[in-house]
């Protein structure tokens, strides 16, 4: 297909508008059936791997504060190490791009054995995941090219958040929220390119990056860690906020980028204190937020929406953060080395 971008990585990530309506076109008896399926199981787990785990990690704070329900993430490759908790009264939730991933599908494999019900978030029809569940949900947002994944991760989080609204019964209420948040999508695109081009251009010889958050947050902190190692080779950390003073902190020295993603929601106040913490050590800071706020060296602006939906806003810069900082350093964003899309391999 034609090219407009320089890059596939570059078009995905700015597909992500579109990505979000797409991925929210769910057939709606299939989502009150799963949110059943939810509620009645006495454990719900989540496997997956790299940018998916990242998305489940997300999904279990929304099923915790939307439906009430506690659940529980466990790497792909660790997965097969719990496999004797697994029973017929366990639901167990696959996010694969692909549907293809080793270490999900063997994991699958066993639960499956063990009675468990299955259900599979994936973006490919007909593949090895979809064939072994129960349930499957498409991402619907058509081939992912780039090596990083960005508009599938949206489309994994769009999914989740239909299924914890359709626990409460909330289905259109969702999807009327989602489409909201597209055109917000759009919009942190267009504030913050310019910025993401120059802030690339002074931070790309850094050796060192540290992601921070809390709560629903978090995960968006290890996925934009995620992001620039992939593509730019840097070394990057993302980790709850909170975590700082037990070990990180004596990491920081003068320069060293910061990465705050804080929306003005209920993690706000407590992040910033632990932005401060690395500040007041000399670190360049780096706020994600949709306030601005005299600790940032450099913000980057997402506009205000209701809190449980800030990680589909908050993404979206540190994807372009990633991209703009790979090919400031000269690398192919489309084809990170040592890697491949999808991983087939234990």
């Amino acid at each position: 297909e034609d090219l407009k971008e320089e890059h596939y990585m570059l078009k995905e990530i700015l597909e992500q508008p579109e990505t979000i309506k797409k991925a929210a076109e769910q057939n709606e008896q299939k989502l009150l059936e799963t949110a059943m399926e939810i509620l009645r199981a006495k454990n719900v787990i989540f496997t997956a791997c790299g940018t998916a785990r990242y998305a489940a990690i997300i999904g279990r704070y929304l099923f915790s504060k939307i439906a009430k329900k506690f659940s529980e993430v466990i790497m792909a490759h660790e997965f097969q190490y719990f496999i004797d908790s697994v029973d017929k009264d366990t639901l167990i939730i696959a996010v694969s791009q692909s549907g293809e991933t080793a270490d999900v599908l063997e994991g699958v494999k066993k639960a499956k054995e063990n009675g468990a019900k299955i259900v599979a978030i994936t973006n490919v029809e007909n593949s090895s995941l979809a064939r072994m569940s129960d349930f499957v949900f498409y991402l619907n947002c058509g081939p992912e090219i780039a090596v990083a994944s960005t508009k599938a991760f949206t489309g994994q989080l769009v999914v989740l958040y239909l299924l914890a609204f359709a626990t409460i019964n909330k289905i259109q209420i969702c999807k009327i929220k989602l489409k909201n948040i597209g055109k917000k999508v759009e919009e942190t695109i267009i504030k913050n390119d310019e910025t993401l081009k120059k802030l690339a251009i002074k931070l790309k010889d850094k050796r060192d990056f540290y992601f921070i958050a809390r709560g629903i947050d978090f995960a968006i902190a290890s996925e934009g860690a995620l992001k620039l190692k992939e593509t730019s080779y840097i070394h990057a950390e993302g980790m709850p906020a909170g975590e700082l003073k037990h070990g990180t902190l004596s990491l920081i020295e003068d320069g060293t980028p910061v990465v705050v993603i804080c929306p003005k929601d209920y993690t706000y106040e407590e992040t910033l204190n632990n932005a401060q913490e690395t500040k007041v050590r000399g670190a360049f800071l780096i706020g994600v937020s949709d306030e601005e706020n005299e600790l940032f060296d450099s913000w980057l602006r997402i506009p205000k929406v209701e809190e449980i939906f800030y990680p589909l806003l908050t993404v979206i810069p540190l994807q372009l953060l990633a991209y703009y900082i790979s090919v400031a350093r000269g690398n192919n964003p489309d084809k990170p080395r040592n890697l491949a899309k999808s991983v087939t391999v234990k």
